[in-house]
């Protein structure tokens, strides 16, 4: 057993801390945690009665840490060191030591809220800040305090805000251990050349190569920057190099390839996902080509989908990443960014807590009979989260408004699966035997990797042909454990039902086609395939996997589907679909219609006409129209329009008399009392129009005052002429009077409105009707600038009169001529 490792030093404190209290374990990558710690506590004789669990947050990790060890006392995994991962256990009766993952360790806890069997728990890589490790971690401190209070508690984390963690665990010791402290060099290697990120960590890779010794070990976001570098890698490297892929969805022995050293001294350039950050030991390693980007997936609470993208990683990260050519001896690191860029990267990553779907986590809360509240946790979901997973869950009929596990919930946790598909599971056994056995097939497709691939397109139909011909296929592992769980023996499957099995898995997901070639889905999202797919114009999906690709994507993509019928709508989810008389306002024909609507959630099956709507639903759509708009966008003629002005001016003017509110906010405001009885039969913008406003609004004015607005401010006042002159009020407490200037000659002083508060601004217009002076002082005119206007006029309308005292001057609306003739 290697003792070189830098945590030997700490085991003695270690032993001690955990004789009475628990312990915080703080160690960076190398230094031997996981895998000389919990080897070295099965020797601790406090633990030496009852299991040791250690929860990994990665599947590929805690199978390759459980082999280590078990290879470290020269057994076989599942002797004194077993493992329980999703889908895969080695565990037997004289297992001490429990390497676990996932959600097992809180099923555990469920299933045996003492633990009775366990002495010690470690969370092993709490910095990852996995939710099932942070919810975990919740469940045991509620466990010691109020069940077992011998139950200890070890967490070890490479790099962690220990300040946080101390808060929850107050009387823990706290142990750090220095790393190994090989030097490793750091150089950053900003590209600013054209291309992908791939292209540009695939240059920098073969420069480390040509310039260095040893394996190398690359960092790239995902598969498929993975798979294209190693396409672009293949064709410069020498065939002396050997390339490996390391990513969670690979098989054992692709994955043991990557972290043994080859067998024929071959040199490695292995090609990881963040996987490779930190617990699994890949031997050999000197070099480390780091892309900086790593794929995140953030939950869209508002669309209820997991968006995969492309980010930059952590300062935290970085540091991992680095120490991976520091484990054998002095190291390099080449960085494709800059020191500038690194300096601005966030000291750590988020907890997934507050970027995942939470229904799961609110699912085992609620059985094990308490609010997300109540837990200690370092992070604590947002209510919106809470929310949307409440949501969810009642929308399975999983718990109910109060939080409470329904019995078809307890059916739906009993089974140790996502919610969703536990649901199918269960719907499926009241079919038949072919349809639960089809079922289980689906559930392992959806809960493990695609056995095709994204490339092959989203039939689901295509992987369930794949496995019915290959029964040695893996996935037959996980079809034949929930085949034990579920007593089915069957494996014929109906395929031809395979959509409705997905639509009972994600009735929300059920899918319609648009005329754009998009899917609309019950829940009110869009999703799309890839060209070329061969579910391409299929009416109906049932949808299995989506996810959105990126932020600019308003529409999901589409990752599993299989066709559905009208006709296994109606029979499979009729009691999804409802019928409602919808009244609406129609914006193309500006009118209010109503309709019969049958709809599957957003999904319009069915319109037709109906009968004429209520009052009720008539005026509550015109004022919402009318609110919209603004209610001076109704169709007033001038005459309606004149009478708002003259009554605005009649309340800012006269304080006598009870005048009504004709502002905009007070015509709103009133609309129920001097308009919406007069809607009940108008069901258009055109019928609106041939409303009569003015009697509408003057109405609204007793007798005396319809009297005292007509006196006051008059809509038409009789000029020296004689004639009758309309005068124009507007909407900023102005009137004005356009009037030929020789028919108010004599006419001394400005006429007035308002008891004489306010003036009439005069606009004399010349005999052809065009503008030649505005005023409101009449008698100033005269005697000034009416002299040059004289001047100008008399020459050019000589057949007019153009008197030299008009204020004195007879009033005439005729010429000089006709004016001869009537004397």
């Amino acid at each position: 057993m290697n003792t070189q490792l830098p945590v030997e030093d700490t085991l003695p404190a270690l032993h001690d801390g955990l004789n009475n209290n628990d312990v915080i374990l703080v160690a960076p990558p190398g230094a031997g945690k996981s895998t000389r710690v919990p080897l070295a506590l099965l020797q601790h004789s406090t633990f030496a009665t009852r299991k040791i669990i250690m929860l990994q947050p990665r599947r590929i990790a805690a199978r390759n840490i459980a082999h280590y060890l078990a290879k470290q006392l020269g057994e076989e995994v599942g002797q004194t060191v077993g493992y329980r991962i999703r889908g895969d256990s080695r565990v037997s009766k004289a297992t001490r030591l429990e390497i676990v993952t996932e959600g097992i360790l809180t099923r555990m806890l469920q299933n045996d809220p003492e633990l009775s069997s366990v002495s010690l728990v470690i969370f092993d890589e709490f910095h990852e800040r996995s939710m099932h490790a942070d919810f975990s971690l919740a469940l045991c401190l509620e466990v010691k305090d109020a069940l077992r209070d011998d139950l200890r508690l070890l967490v070890m984390s490479a790099t962690l805000d220990v300040s946080s963690l101390e808060k929850l665990l107050p009387n823990a010791d706290s142990i750090a251990c220095e790393g190994r402290g090989y030097p490793i060099e750091t150089y950053y290697r900003p590209d600013a050349t054209a291309g992908s990120i791939v292209d540009k960590t695939a240059r920098l890779t073969l420069f480390a190569a040509a310039e260095h010794q040893g394996d190398i070990l690359v960092f790239l976001p995902g598969q498929a920057e993975i798979r294209r570098c190693e396409k672009i890698l293949a064709q410069s490297l020498s065939k002396g190099c050997q390339i490996h892929c390391l990513f969670s969805q690979q098989t054992l022995a692709a994955q043991e390839a990557a972290l043994l050293p080859d067998p024929q001294g071959r040199r490695k350039i292995i090609l990881a996902t963040n996987i490779a950050e930190t617990s699994l030991t890949i031997e050999g390693v000197s070099v480390v080509v780091d892309s900086g980007m790593q794929k995140g997936a953030i939950y869209q609470l508002n669309k209820g989908l997991t968006q995969l993208r492309s980010q930059m990683i952590s300062k935290a990260s970085a540091i991992q990443r680095a120490g991976r050519a520091g484990r054998l001896g002095p190291g390099v690191c080449y960085r494709l960014w800059s020191k500038e860029q690194h300096q601005r990267l966030a000291e750590h990553g988020q907890a997934e807590i507050l970027t995942s779907d939470i229904s799961p986590f609110l699912l085992e809360a609620c059985v094990w009979g308490a609010q997300i509240s109540e837990f200690a946790l370092i992070d604590m979901p947002s209510d919106a989260q809470i929310a949307q997973a409440h949501s969810v869950l009642m929308g399975l009929q999983i718990i109910d408004a109060n939080f409470q596990v329904t019995p078809h919930g307890k059916e739906v946790h009993s089974l140790g699966s996502q919610a969703h598909i536990a649901t199918m599971l269960l719907k499926s056994s009241e079919l038949s035997a072919g349809h639960r056995s089809l079922a289980c097939a689906l559930a392992a497709l959806l809960e493990d990797k695609d056995p095709l691939g994204a490339q092959a397109g989203s039939l689901c139909y295509d992987r369930l042909t794949l496995l019915q011909q290959h029964k040695s296929h893996p996935l037959w592992r996980a079809i034949r454990q929930w085949h034990k769980k579920l007593a089915c023996d069957v494996t014929h499957w109906p395929l031809e039902d395979t959509g409705v099995l997905l639509g009972f898995a994600f009735p929300h997901w059920i899918a319609k086609a648009s005329d754009s070639g998009r899917y609309g889905l019950v829940d009110g999202t869009g999703a799309q395939l890839s060209e070329h797919d061969s579910l391409m114009g299929q009416s109906w999906l049932a949808v299995g996997q989506m996810m959105l690709t990126n932020s600019a994507q308003s529409n999901a993509k589409i990752m599993l589907a299989e066709p559905l019928s009208r006709q296994q709508i109606d029979k499979y989810f009729n009691h999804l679909i409802d019928s409602e008389t919808r009244c609406e306002w129609d914006s193309s024909r500006s009118a209010i219609v109503t309709q019969s609507v049958q709809r599957l959630g957003r999904i319009v099956l069915k319109k037709m006409p109906s009968a004429k709507p209520s009052v009720e639903q008539i005026t509550a759509l015109w004022h919402k129209q009318i609110k919209e708009r603004g209610v001076m966008s109704l169709p007033f003629n001038d005459a309606a329009l004149q009478l708002i002005y003259r009554l605005r001016m009649a309340k800012e003017y006269l304080t006598d008399g009870q005048w009504p509110d004709v502002s905009e906010f007070g015509l709103l405001s009133n609309l129920h009392h001097w308009l919406m009885p007069y809607l009940h039969d108008v069901l258009s913008w055109q019928q609106l129009s041939k409303l009569d406003f003015y009697s509408l609004l003057f109405n609204q004015l007793d007798y005396a005052s319809q009297q005292a607005l007509n006196q006051l401010f008059p809509t038409k006042i009789t000029v020296p002429s004689t004639s009758r002159i309309s005068v124009q009020y507007d909407d900023v407490g102005g009137a004005s009077l356009s009037v030929r200037m020789q028919e108010v000659y004599g006419l001394a002083d400005t006429p007035s409105v308002a008891r004489g508060k306010v003036k009439i601004q005069m606009i004399l217009l010349s005999p052809a009707g065009r503008p030649l002076q505005q005023t409101q002082d009449l008698a100033g005119f005269w005697k000034g600038s009416y002299k040059e206007v004289q001047k100008e006029m008399k020459g050019r309308y000589q057949k007019h009169f153009w008197p030299d005292d008009p204020a004195n001057a007879q009033a005439t609306s005729k010429t000089k001529k006709k004016m001869s003739n009537t004397q």
